[in-house]
């Protein structure tokens, strides 16, 4: 994505010092189908970014419009991505790039997925003006494209125009990570590091190469024979160094903080969580944001549909647990028990046939506050009157008896 601010370009410029660094903050992306894909090539990375875009991709979208649901679960106008697909490009993108496009077309009924390096953005301070300009091929003319048939994601914004890539912040723990790892490789590749010490001082430089290759040789054997002569010591890398190495999980931690997953979404072992809460915590606190990011976008480009998409498939549950919440649905009268039988997989075709099961049942113990509060009015009424009845009856009882006496 270009990037345009009073008509100078402000997109991160690439810096040929820095390889990784071009690849990875380069909004102007590249020629493949991800801008900066080569930041996948770190496994944390790639597992934060697949297991978000999945996510997001694997839920489907309801609105109030039914038409509309249908589009949005398989939007692509060329019919080349499924829905899945389509919306799981969407999110690396935004994850990556900190921005993802869409083109709406067909009147709101179809939408075009845009690559990053398609879309220019140009932004004019003086006037608040922002205009879109799609390139479809470097070779075509770019065109002009209206704000309202243009889907614009991001996620994190300094100016409410262009998003910022949450890998921006990941610089120096994912460079520190590279050099590890990198470390690591050179040790086993290198073999022996040593030099051999010869008690003869008048070796030529062939005679030394030739006395180096011969040690190899035999090292690479594994028996070898010398005299007194030649002694040899090993150059070895600090066992502490490498132990750090193998065990520093800070940059692995950092990928999952900055984008919002427990680390154990990212192969990392947590003692204090089980893999139920870790996925809690992911819905509650990390994914949110996401969501809104295209619900957001969606409800402002297409207003009046009250879009949004079903999470109920998000956090697995055991067929106990489906079960019990069924079993409270079906007592509280929101489902029949043919329908959560249906729902459980396990109804028959006499089912339907069951006047039992197609019935709503509710509990007795269970009233409005407005009853209650009538209720208890009735009977505070009813003990007032039962208490002036009997005093009334107590006072005739006792004239009746006093004239009985006097009699």
């Amino acid at each position: 994505m270009g990037l345009l601010i009073n008509n100078q370009n402000t997109s991160p410029q690439p810096d040929s010092s820095d390889a990784f660094l071009d690849a990875l903050i380069s909004m102007s992306g590249d020629s493949d189908f991800y801008a900066g894909k080569n930041v996948l090539h770190n496994p944390d990375v790639y597992s934060a970014v697949s297991t978000i875009s999945n996510t997001i991709a694997s839920c489907p979208f309801i609105s109030s419009t039914p038409l509309i649901s249908k589009m949005l679960n398989n939007p692509d106008v060329d019919n080349i991505r499924s829905g899945f697909n389509f919306w799981s490009s969407v999110m690396t993108n935004l994850l990556i790039n900190g921005n993802s496009f869409c083109l709406i077309e067909n009147g709101g009924h179809a939408l075009k997925f845009v690559e990053n390096n398609q879309m220019t953005v140009s932004y004019d301070t003086s006037t608040g003006q922002v205009s879109y300009h799609y390139q479809a091929e470097p070779s075509t003319r770019a065109q002009s494209v209206p704000i309202s048939q243009i889907l614009h994601f991001k996620i994190l914004s300094l100016n409410g125009i262009a998003g910022v890539s949450p890998l921006h912040s990941l610089r120096d723990s994912l460079d520190l990570q590279a050099i590890g790892t990198q470390t690591l490789k050179n040790v086993f590749q290198s073999g022996i590091h040593g030099m051999l010490n010869v008690s003869k001082t008048d070796l030529s430089d062939s005679a030394k190469e030739n006395l180096r290759q011969n040690f190899q040789k035999i090292a690479s054997s594994g028996v070898g024979v010398s005299d007194d002569s030649i002694k040899f010591e090993q150059i070895s890398v600090d066992e502490g160094l490498l132990k750090a190495i193998q065990t520093n999980n800070l940059a692995s931690e950092k990928v999952a903080s900055v984008f919002g997953l427990p680390s154990e979404m990212i192969g990392l072992e947590n003692a204090h969580s089980s893999v139920s809460q870790s996925l809690k915590t992911m819905f509650l606190q990390g994914m949110q944001q996401y969501f809104e990011a295209i619900s957001s976008e969606l409800n402002n480009k297409l207003p009046g549909y009250s879009i949004s998409q079903d999470l109920s498939g998000i956090l697995p549950e055991s067929i106990s647990d489906r079960a019990k919440t069924l079993v409270s649905l079906i007592q509280n009268g929101v489902m029949t028990p043919y329908e959560a039988r249906q729902t459980l997989n396990i109804g028959t075709d006499k089912d339907k046939d069951n006047e039992a099961l197609n019935r709503y049942y509710a509990s007795l113990n269970y009233s409005q506050l407005d009853n209650l509060s009538e209720n208890y009015d009735n009977k505070v009424n009813a003990s007032k009157y039962s208490n002036d009845n009997t005093d009334s009856n107590n006072t005739d009882t006792k004239e009746q008896e006093e004239n009985n006496d006097s009699k």
